[in-house]
């Protein structure tokens, strides 16, 4: 009975074996589960928080960037600044000198027109008092200048250089000088050695002449010079300077 017994409990015994077996797998198996899940929560977790992080980085990343872009415009604007800071002063030296070569420049030019204008001026009043010059000379070597064989025509070349009282007198007396040329038969060629001129008044002006003339008759025989000093008045008349008054000065 005893062995029986134990074999009856020994079977009993197997039996919970067999039953309970499957019942600590089952839990295991829902342990090992848990702990995936548990894992994979971690794991997601973990992503969750990285995720986060990264979120929460960037931001101040930008505002650091940000930050550092101000920064940096307001050092570029604090280094450009300083630059030109320290070119103003240049820029005024430079404006300065611009300015003062500029008067200089401006001083020469009118100092330059002051003189050119002078120049013309002075050389303007040289050729007029050249031509007064001129006009006496020609008088005086038509006047000195007589010969018979075309007496007429330089007795009228006398008149046509002549104006005023000095014309009006020598016309009067053209006929008595062309007879005497001819009749002399003399040929008298006059030089002028030398001409100043005395005063000027606008369009008339007094030329002092030293001359001399030589005479030659038909038969060849010529006398010796003869030296003439004269005072000369020179008037426009028209467009053209001729003599007004002839005197002859010891």
């Amino acid at each position: 009975m005893a062995s029986e017994a134990d074999r009856t409990g020994a079977a009993v015994d197997g039996a919970d074996d067999v039953d309970v077996a499957p019942d600590v797998s089952e839990v295991l198996a829902e342990l090992a589960e848990a702990e995936a899940a548990e894992a994979e929560a971690r794991a997601e977790a973990a992503r969750a928080k990285a995720t986060a992080a990264r979120l929460r980085g960037s931001t101040p990343t930008g505002d650091a960037t940000e930050s550092g872009d101000t920064n940096d415009d307001t050092n570029d604007e604090a280094g450009a600044g300083s630059p030109r800071r320290g070119r103003r002063p240049r820029l005024w030296w430079s404006r300065i000198a611009l300015a003062a070569a500029v008067l200089v420049i401006c001083g020469l030019l009118a100092v330059t027109g002051v003189m050119v204008w002078q120049h013309r001026q002075v050389a303007a009043q040289r050729a007029h008092q050249a031509e007064f010059v001129a006009a006496a000379r020609a008088g005086v070597t038509a006047l000195l200048s007589i010969d018979y064989t075309h007496a007429k025509s330089d007795v009228a070349r006398v008149i046509d250089l002549s104006t005023g009282t000095f014309r009006a007198d020598f016309t009067k007396g053209a006929q008595d000088f062309v007879t005497t040329a001819e009749q002399s038969k003399a040929v008298t060629v006059g030089s002028i050695k030398s001409a100043a001129l005395q005063s000027e008044d606008g369009d008339t002006a007094v030329v002092l002449l030293a001359a001399s003339s030589t005479v030659t008759n038909a038969n060849g025989a010529q006398q010796d010079p003869r030296a003439w000093r004269m005072s000369v008045t020179v008037a426009r008349d028209g467009g053209q300077l001729k003599m007004s008054n002839v005197e002859f000065v010891p």
